[in-house]
């Protein structure tokens, strides 16, 4: 009984459609976040002049340290995108699946 409803809602063409949608967001995003952290180690690696490069004449803070935060803080931000697309499109597809499959 189980293996045939398991086999039912993979055949759900919503289903399908919410698994496509869900790995599709996710390589993206997984994309986006490794494309500026390797971004930021590269220019640690070739550019380390314009990292230590001071925020303004008499500051202590350098480029590298803004840059590094604002990482930080991107990090923060897609992972809210992602969990605020997950409990609102992803959750009512699977609400969905799951009233069709009761």
């Amino acid at each position: 009984m189980k293996a045939d409803l398991a086999e039912r809602i993979a055949t759900d063409p919503d289903f399908q459609h919410l698994i496509k949608r869900r790995t599709g967001y996710g390589w993206m995003m997984a994309f986006i976040i490794m494309l500026v952290y390797f971004t930021f180690i590269l220019l640690i690696a070739y550019q380390p002049q314009l990292l230590a490069t001071k925020i303004s004449a008499g500051s202590t803070i350098s480029v590298g340290i803004v840059a590094g935060f604002l990482i930080i803080v991107f990090s923060f931000v897609m992972t809210g995108l992602y969990v605020h697309k997950a409990n609102t499109q992803f959750d009512a597809l699977t609400a969905k699946i799951k009233e069709s499959h009761e």
